[in-house]
Formats: C-alpha cells, sequence, structure tokens
C-alpha cells in the first residue's frame, strides 16, 4: 500500500514553502512497512513528528522501529525505501505421533508389560502480530492419530506409553499395532471346562510349557489342570489347535427321596401262559387288612460338590424329602414313621399323590329288585349278574362276576365284567378308570382309560381317551363304532359279510359324549321349568314341595351349564394337542374286511379289499399302511 503526502515547514505563513512526500508502503501479509521520502524542492524543512503521525493516520502501530525514526532526527535520507515497521509471523507447532519401539512389518516376541510405542503430543505454534496490531492466528496442530490397537493398550503409570496386555507376537503398520497373544484361552459356559489354544511359535525359545502354565495361573485357572496334555502340546506340537487343558469335577445333585409302594399303583389286567387276559387274577381290586404295610419313604440319597476350573466350589441342591402320602384310611407305622400302613381291611389305590384304602360294597348274588340300585361312595363287588334297568354308581371301582345286561354302570375307578356285556343297546358303562369285559353286544361303554376286550364286540358303541384292545385269539369287532383317542389294536375287524364297521382314533369322542348327554338334560331340565312358570303366569299357585323342586331343577341346570364349559374348554384344549392325536394307530393283527372306515384325526379311509396284518398310521397326506 503507498500513501502520499505532502508536509509544509512549520513557518507556513512564508511565501516559500518547503515540501516532502511521504510513500509508505504495507507488505501483503501486513507483516511489514516501508516509507519513502521524496523532497518537493531543494531545501526542505522536515522532521520525523511528520512520519509518525502518517504512520498513526494509516494505522500502524505495531513494531515501528524507533531506531530508524532516530536516525532520521539525525540525517533525514530522502528517496531511499526504509523498513519503518516491522509485525511477527506466526511460528508453526509440530504434529502429534506415535513413536514406535519395534520395526514396522516385522513380526517381533514382547512379554506383557512391555513398552509398545510412545504417544509424542503435538506443540503448538506462536501467534504472528501485524503492523495494524491484528492478530495473525497460527494453524492448528493436530493430535497424533493411534492405530487399531489390539491387545495393545496404555500404561496405568503413563497413559502415554502403549504397552503389551499379553505375551504375543507383535505386528505393526501404518494403521494397526496387534498382538497376537502365544496363548488364548475359552471357558465352557458351566465353567467346567478350560480350552486352550497355543500359537504356532516363530521360534522355539520364544515361549515353553511353564509360560504356558504362568498363563493358566494369571487367568484363575486353579483346578484339574491336566498336566500331560500341557506336555503333549509342545512335545507334538499341538499349535492353532483348541487342547482341553483343565476339566472341573462335575456337581452331582442328591438324588430324590423316594416312596416305594407295596401294591400295584398301575392297574392292568394280567395275562396267562397264553397271552390270553386271565379273569382268575386281575386284582381290579386290591383288598388289603388292617395293618398291611401299603407305603415307605427312603430320603435323598447324598450328592457330590462339584468345582469348576476356577475352583469355585459348588453345593450340590438338596434333594427332595419325600412327604409320606398319607390318605383316607391310612396312617404312619407307629414303630416307623417312614413307613404307611392301612387302618381298615378294604381295598387300596393311589389317588393323586395319596394313598386311600376304600371299602368295598359287596353285593352277594345279583343286583336287581332284592337290591335295587346301589350308589356307593366306595368300591362294589357283585358276585352275580346286573339285571336289565338297573343301576350302579361307584365312587371307586366295579366288578361284576356275571353277566351285565340292560343296566347302567358309572364309576369313577375301573369296571371289570368277568363275562359279558349284552342286551338291546339301553345298556351303558361309564368309567374314569379302565374297563375290562370278555365280550359286549349291542351296548355303550365310555371310558376315561383304556378299554380291555377280551372275546368280541359286536354292533356297540366303544369310546374311549385311551385305548382300545380286543386282541385275544377270537378278538373281534364287528359292526358299531369304536373309537379311541390314543389307538385300538385288534385281531379282527368287520366280517365277511361285509357289515358296516368303523373305527376312530385320534378323535376325543368322548368330551363330545359327555357334552351330548349335559346338552339332553339341560333341555329336559328347561322343559320342566317352563311348565312351572307357565303356571305361575297363570297365577296358579304352587305348593312348597313344587317351589323346592325348582329350586333344585335349577341348581342341577346351572350345574350342567357349568360341566359344559368345562367339556367346550376340554375339546378345545383337544384342538390344540392336534399333534399328539395325529399320533393315533390302528393295529389289525389278523384280518380287516371290506365295509370297515378309518378314520385318524381327520383323514378317512374305506377298506375295499380283504387284508391281514397290517398297521395304519396318519401323515399329513393320507393314512399310511403297513405290514405288522
Amino acid at each position: 500500500m503507498d500513501e502520499e503526502k505532502k508536509v509544509t515547514s512549520g513557518e507556513d505563513k512564508k511565501e516559500d514553502k518547503k515540501e516532502v512526500n511521504i510513500f509508505i508502503e504495507v507488505s501483503r501479509d501486513k507483516v511489514e512497512a516501508s516509507i519513502t521520502l521524496i523532497p518537493l524542492s531543494e531545501s526542505p524543512e522536515f522532521n520525523t513528528e511528520q512520519i509518525r503521525k502518517s504512520l498513526s493516520d494509516k494505522g500502524i502501530k505495531y513494531g515501528i522501529k524507533e531506531e530508524v525514526l532516530d536516525l532520521l532526527d539525525k540525517n533525514i535520507k530522502y528517496n531511499e525505501r526504509l523498513l519503518i515497521a516491522s509485525g511477527t509471523k506466526p511460528t508453526d507447532g509440530k504434529e502429534g505421533i506415535i513413536k514406535n519401539f519395534f520395526e514396522s512389518n516385522k513380526a517381533v516376541k514382547v512379554k506383557k508389560g512391555e513398552k509398545i510405542g510412545e504417544i509424542i503430543h503435538p506443540e503448538e505454534g506462536i501467534d504472528g502480530t501485524t503492523v495494524f496490531e491484528e492478530k495473525i492466528p497460527v494453524q492448528k496442530v493436530q493430535e497424533a492419530e493411534i492405530p487399531n490397537l489390539t491387545n495393545v493398550g496404555l500404561s496405568p503409570d503413563n497413559k502415554d506409553i502403549l504397552i503389551a496386555e499379553i505375551d504375543g507376537y507383535l505386528f505393526i503398520d501404518k494403521f494397526n499395532i496387534h498382538l497376537t497373544p502365544f496363548f488364548e484361552l475359552e471357558i465352557s459356559e458351566d465353567k467346567f471346562k478350560a480350552f486352550v489354544k497355543v500359537k504356532k511359535q516363530l521360534d522355539k525359545d520364544d515361549f515353553n510349557a511353564e509360560d504356558l502354565k504362568r498363563f493358566l495361573n494369571d487367568n484363575g485357572i486353579g483346578y484339574g489342570i491336566i498336566e500331560e496334555e500341557i506336555e503333549k502340546i509342545f512335545k507334538h506340537e499341538k499349535f492353532d489347535q483348541a487342547v482341553l487343558i483343565a476339566k472341573g469335577m462335575e456337581l452331582v445333585d442328591e438324588k430324590d427321596g423316594q416312596i416305594k409302594y407295596y401294591f400295584d399303583t398301575e392297574i392292568k389286567p394280567q395275562m396267562d401262559e397264553t397271552g390270553n387276559v386271565d379273569y382268575k387274577e386281575l386284582n381290579l381290586i386290591q383288598n388289603v387288612q388292617t395293618g398291611d404295610k401299603l407305603a415307605e419313604i427312603f430320603p435323598p440319597e447324598e450328592g457330590v460338590e462339584g468345582s469348576t476350573v476356577y475352583d469355585e466350589k459348588i453345593t450340590p441342591k438338596k434333594g427332595v424329602q419325600p412327604v409320606l402320602p398319607t390318605g383316607k384310611n391310612t396312617r404312619s407305622d407307629p414303630n416307623n414313621p417312614n413307613i404307611l400302613i392301612s387302618e381298615i381291611d378294604g381295598s387300596v389305590e393311589l389317588k393323586g399323590t395319596k394313598v386311600e384304602v376304600k371299602n368295598v360294597y359287596t353285593v352277594k348274588k345279583d343286583v336287581d329288585f332284592s337290591t335295587g340300585n346301589i350308589n356307593f361312595s366306595g368300591s362294589v363287588m357283585v358276585n352275580g349278574d346286573v339285571r336289565s334297568g338297573f343301576k350302579i354308581i361307584a365312587q371307586g371301582d366295579v366288578q361284576v362276576n356275571g353277566v351285565v345286561e340292560d343296566a347302567v354302570i358309572k364309576s369313577n375307578g375301573n369296571v371289570l365284567l368277568k363275562t359279558g356285556f349284552v342286551g338291546r343297546g339301553k345298556g351303558q358303562i361309564i368309567a374314569q378308570g379302565d374297563v375290562t369285559v370278555k365280550f359286549c353286544e349291542n351296548e355303550t361303554i365310555i371310558s376315561e382309560g383304556d378299554i380291555n376286550i377280551s372275546e368280541y364286540v359286536m354292533h356297540s358303541k366303544m369310546l374311549t381317551k385311551g385305548n382300545i384292545y380286543v386282541t385275544d385269539k377270537t378278538g373281534l369287532i364287528v359292526g358299531g363304532e369304536t373309537c379311541a383317542v390314543k389307538g385300538i389294536e385288534a385281531n379282527i375287524v368287520g366280517n365277511e359279510n361285509y357289515a358296516p364297521t368303523k373305527l376312530f382314533v385320534g378323535v376325543d369322542m368322548v368330551t363330545k359324549a359327555y357334552l351330548e348327554k349335559n346338552n339332553e338334560q339341560i333341555i329336559d331340565f328347561g322343559k320342566i321349568l317352563a311348565k312351572f312358570h307357565r303356571r305361575k303366569l297363570l297365577k296358579r299357585e304352587l305348593s312348597e314341595e313344587k317351589k323346592k323342586l325348582i329350586d333344585n331343577l335349577k341348581q342341577l341346570r346351572d350345574k350342567k351349564v357349568k360341566e359344559n364349559n368345562k367339556l367346550i374348554d376340554e375339546i378345545e384344549k383337544s384342538d390344540d394337542s392336534a399333534d399328539e392325536l395325529k399320533k393315533a394307530f390302528v393295529k389289525i393283527f389278523d384280518s380287516v374286511y371290506p365295509g370297515t372306515s378309518i378314520t385318524i384325526f381327520d383323514k378317512n379311509i374305506i377298506i375295499n379289499n380283504p387284508n391281514k396284518g397290517v398297521y395304519y398310521l396318519y401323515t399329513e397326506d393320507d393314512i399310511v399302511t403297513t405290514n405288522l
């Protein structure tokens, strides 16, 4: 920048004015300013105050060279370019760097804690100043760019020093400081096994078995170290592979205490030597006498303390101490509190988790007009027949040694008919347990358990949530409907006359039958209540007895409605367990004849040709037939 200024002498009133031009130049970076004095007369009068004023007018106030002004006071120099002011340029700083203590691109052995490198922090520069006293900022410097670190960290004593966090092979390049460990440890999730992977040595002296042992100790492995495996790694060069190096002590929990029963908890018909049901030894009703031993409890078996490879002790889980299954008509033995005995003579059974002894009601001859209907809270034994039109309702088991005609038997336990069940279709057996019968004609059997038929089933309805077995040599199913949720096994199905015979498995018709029966009763109750309601609308007075009857009918109807809701829930749950229902099967050991229909879950097959020894199973595509 240039400036020209005319200066007159102090005697400005004189006619002869002496003038001087002052040229001021400022460098582009504003760090230096120069002046040039050009005289406008032969003998100009001039002093340095004029220069100071020109500098001030220009805004130049930093770095003015007083020594130049002092020189000009003594000897003014014209037509010469002089440096009159000088600022300061910025002083550059130094960037931060990583100073490595090892060569790059070469693997070297280092030990844990060894120094790898140093972080050199940047040095800040100094700002400059223009002759106008303006700040010239210095360029910012960058911190050291730390590369990717693997198994390398900062020293706890000096955060500027990089150290090895493990023993291993170090490799440094522009972007990475990578430390590959000599040893890698892997612990199983349960902490009972430790595996080590040893890196292949660059030099045999780099590390040895003692280093590996020290590594295990540093990592807390203090139990079950397999010394011979350590030796094998180095002797047989088992490098770069996982080796089981330590094994903890497996925990053995205490075994739960046990309950031993001195009677059969699962009642199943026994077979004779020929493979047929032995009706003399069925033992469905297990009789006991007062003081008989029924059950005994045994305490838990002691467990074994475990230990992890970290030498952490694990206490075994305590076993469950069983409780004496005391139930109705039973008590603990006065001489041994771990033994359960019977208080009465009766029939023993396991009811849930309790052992109960029930009285047995025995009918010496037939159930007929001499006995009337039987409704008993325990088990019932009938030595004779059960005549048509009579009922037996028992909370326990029912055993009939004779024939059951068109009668009704309802049992919350098992039902055994040593002969048969025959009539004109009015008879019914409904059991919560198993039903065992020699033969059945024109009748209905509904069971929550299994149905066992010794000789034949003809034109009857069999419904069960378990299995149906008609497997004696003469075991025959002809006509009617035979339905089992789990499976049907029979010797012969159908006959040479192609009698229509229907088999269903994987379908719960028991619950649906209960639901249908309940609906019929609800409708009947509704009809009776409607009659009384009409009489009430006609303002006909009802007796106290009939009012009481109405209340009872309403209670019964409400009870049946609640039962229906439960049955509907059961049916829905059954639909949800379709995978289990599809496992149902039909086995026919001898022959199956045309006219037979087989349904498994939601698929059906019609038998058009006689077949022998066949096994029917469900698949998603169809029912599959295989040879037994």
